[in-house]
C-alpha cells in the first residue's frame, strides 16, 4: 500500500516542481501580489511629469488592476529613473510604491528586472486609461 502512495506521490511532486519551473522561467513573479483594491484609499501616478490623485473606487480598481501586470525575475536590474509611478495609500495608513521604466521595476526602493515587456506594458495602460489627453499623435510614452 505504501508502494502504491510512494508511486503516486513521487511523480506528482516532480511534476509540480517542473511546471513552477517553467512558470517562473515563462511569466516570472508578480510584483503587486499584495494589493487589493478593497484596501486602498487612494492612489497617485506620475507619469513624466504629469500627476493624478485617484479616490473613486472604480479608477482605484483600475489602478491596482495594470499593476498586477507588472513581473519580475531575480537579477541585477538596469537601473535608471522610473517612467511611472504609483503610490498606493492602504487604510491602516501605510503605502506601496510601485514603478517602472523600460526594463526596471521599482517597488518599494528596491529594484527588480522586468520580464515579457511588462514594464513597458504598465506604462502604457497608464498612459492609454489615465493620461489619454495626453497622446500625441497616438503615441504612447514607452
Amino acid at each position: 500500500m505504501i508502494k502504491k502512495v510512494a508511486n503516486f506521490i513521487i511523480p506528482l511532486v516532480i511534476t509540480t516542481i517542473i511546471l513552477v519551473v517553467y512558470f517562473y522561467l515563462a511569466h516570472g513573479l508578480p510584483v503587486a501580489y499584495e494589493l487589493e483594491k478593497t484596501n486602498i484609499v487612494s492612489v497617485q501616478i506620475v507619469q513624466g511629469n504629469e500627476t493624478i490623485n485617484l479616490t473613486g473606487g472604480e479608477d482605484i480598481e483600475k489602478a491596482v488592476n495594470v499593476a498586477k501586470v507588472l513581473s519580475f525575475r531575480f537579477g541585477e536590474a538596469n537601473g535608471g529613473p522610473a517612467d511611472t509611478t504609483c503610490t498606493f495609500y492602504q487604510r491602516d495608513g501605510s503605502k506601496i510604491e510601485i514603478g517602472a521604466n523600460n526594463g526596471t521595476i521599482f517597488k518599494n526602493g528596491k529594484q527588480y528586472v522586468g520580464v515579457n515587456d511588462s514594464c513597458r506594458l504598465f506604462g502604457n495602460l497608464i498612459q492609454g486609461i489615465f493620461f489619454s489627453e495626453t497622446l500625441q499623435d497616438g503615441k504612447l510614452y514607452n
